[in-house]
């Protein structure tokens, strides 16, 4: 009986350190995180989108969607919606044409102004670089939240 004691007693330590171990080995969700660039002259490369959006744009292209994605949430008063950005969009021109292209992009339309100029849409991070190569769009700006 007192052999099979400490044969007991080892293989409860065993037992519980494999638990332990286990549990420490848990892996951790990644934190998203993003590296101030700086100030290079990408910021300004499609004057339509402005400094900030410019910014989010580049560090998309640079580091990915996440650190984009929490670099345009550093400012709190911005409106997202998993993940898209939401926009006011201004055209040239009423085009239902346009319409089309920017759901090509991936946009979701909520309100076209009366006059077709003024769009209010989400639009995924990837789709700034190309929204601000469009021939109709004359300023794009950032929808604040509500």
């Amino acid at each position: 009986m007192h052999i099979y004691i400490p044969r007991v007693m080892v293989s409860l330590i065993l037992i519980a350190a494999i638990c332990l171990c286990g549990y420490i080995e848990k892996k951790e969700e990644e934190i998203p995180l993003y590296t101030d660039p700086g100030y290079p002259n990408t910021y300004f490369a499609h004057p339509v989108l402005g400094w900030h959006l410019n910014k989010t744009s580049h560090v998309y292209e640079a580091q990915g969607q996440s650190a984009a994605f929490l670099y345009y949430t550093s400012d709190p008063l911005l409106s997202t919606r998993e993940g898209d950005l939401k926009l006011r969009i201004h055209t040239t021109e009423k085009d239902p044409n346009d319409l089309e292209t920017l759901r090509g992009l991936g946009t979701d339309i909520l309100t076209v102004s009366v006059d077709g100029t003024t769009i209010a849409c989400y639009i995924p991070i990837g789709s700034l670089q190309e929204l601000g190569t469009l021939d109709f769009v004359k300023d794009v700006s950032s929808e604040k939240k509500e």
